[in-house]
């Protein structure tokens, strides 16, 4: 948490003069090689849920140059998501927060990067000026990236795309394709996730183990990665919620899931609900957790990279909104219910990382209550058509 503030911190007051500067040194008019494109890089060094949303655009970009090889740099923070894609051809693992440690090993990293010439660089990174800077020292004949407000790392880029605040991430990173020559279409924003039979029959043999093939089995999912905690609900919440379904019908099922890092956390909450609960928080590799959360009636989380997975996979999500604005940052999924804070100044929350007061207080301002109601709706939709059927 500390290194990736000091990583902020470095990145903006060392990145924008150097940006400004080597724009300024490298700047000439450059033409876009659409006839021919046969190498294209794409960076992005952060986050799992931003990697899943960039999906349609990978898909979007292979469908239009198949015969192009799509190089992805990423970071160990994506790279398990990144490896999944069957759209990208190579990935380079960047180890970008060692560069504050070994600044020279960052020459190195560009000097192995320039042995190779792009036709096209793509930077969908939305406020990273390291994206930028690598983007400008790479060989490349055209290059594309956000112009982010207040962030002036777009000065190098040969196409400048504007990053909205009213628009959905996943609408913000194929607009980054319109400039070479591609039309967007409804279509393409489907989302996806690759699964493959191990993880399908994992998944069987878990429901199976835990006879969970006639219970409705509802997620938690309670964490918000490392970076997340101003988003996270706090913990009496959730076993508050688990309470409540399981007392309300016995036939509800409680599955928790999360991180190796969120144990703890998700311990606790189990412990809290004691009965009719399964705790898999660090337990199981991604893929076989997705594989489980596909199978699930429906899953409650905030705004972190599972909801995201969850609408890839097509499963029911619940969002709890605070910080997140979820017109830009919400599932991307008809079978989506939002939760959003009804706090003054929600939401607050940009680019990830800029929330509006030190501690935020949103998410307290979404009750049990709200949530509990609002699943009620979603297990049992008719009851509810049938009263407010009544009232007209």
């Amino acid at each position: 948490m500390k290194r990736r503030a000091i990583f902020r911190i470095f990145d903006k007051y060392v990145g924008i003069p150097a940006i400004i500067l080597l724009a300024i040194l490298t700047k000439r008019k450059r033409r876009i090689p659409i006839e021919n494109i046969k190498k294209i890089l794409i960076i992005k060094l952060a986050a799992i849920g931003d990697s899943i949303l960039l999906i349609p655009t990978l898909r979007v970009l292979k469908q239009n140059f198949p015969e192009a090889e799509i190089t992805f740099i990423c970071s160990q923070i994506n790279y398990s998501v990144i490896k999944k894609i069957p759209y990208v051809d190579r990935i380079i693992d960047c180890n970008v927060h060692s560069y504050l440690k070994k600044p020279f090993s960052f020459f190195s990293f560009i000097m192995n990067l320039r042995k190779n010439k792009y036709d096209v660089i793509i930077d969908v990174g939305q406020w990273e000026r390291i994206n930028a800077i690598m983007t400008i020292l790479a060989k490349a004949d055209y290059t594309i990236g956000f112009k982010t407000e207040g962030q002036f790392k777009h000065f190098g880029y040969d196409s400048v795309v504007a990053h909205s605040r009213t628009k959905h991430e996943l609408e913000n990173f194929l607009d980054l394709v319109v400039p070479l020559g591609i039309n967007i279409k409804e279509e393409d924003k489907k989302l996806e996730y690759f699964l493959n039979s191990k993880d399908f029959k994992f998944a069987e043999e878990f429901w199976s183990r835990n006879e969970l093939n006639d219970r409705t089995v509802i997620c938690l999912h309670p964490g918000c990665g490392e970076n997340g905690k101003p988003r996270e609900w706090e913990v009496k919440n959730y076993i508050d919620l688990g309470k409540r379904l399981v007392d309300y019908d016995s036939n509800i099922k409680i599955l928790i899931t999360g991180a190796s890092h969120e144990e703890e956390r998700c311990r606790e909450i189990a412990e809290g609900i004691g009965k009719n609960v399964i705790n898999t928080a660090g337990m199981y590799p991604l893929d076989n957790v997705v594989a489980i959360v596909k199978k699930v009636k429906l899953i409650v989380c905030s705004n972190t990279g599972m909801l995201h997975i969850a609408s890839c996979v097509g499963t029911k999500t619940m969002g709890l909104h605070g910080p997140t604005n979820p017109v830009k940052w919400g599932s991307y999924n008809k079978n989506a219910v939002l939760i959003q804070s009804d706090k003054f100044c929600s939401p607050c929350l940009y680019l990830g990382h800029d929330y509006g007061c030190q501690v935020p207080q949103c998410m307290a301002h979404i009750s049990v209550d709200d949530v509990f109601i609002y699943i009620r709706k979603a297990l049992n939709p008719e009851l509810f058509r049938s009263f407010q059927n009544q009232l007209n």
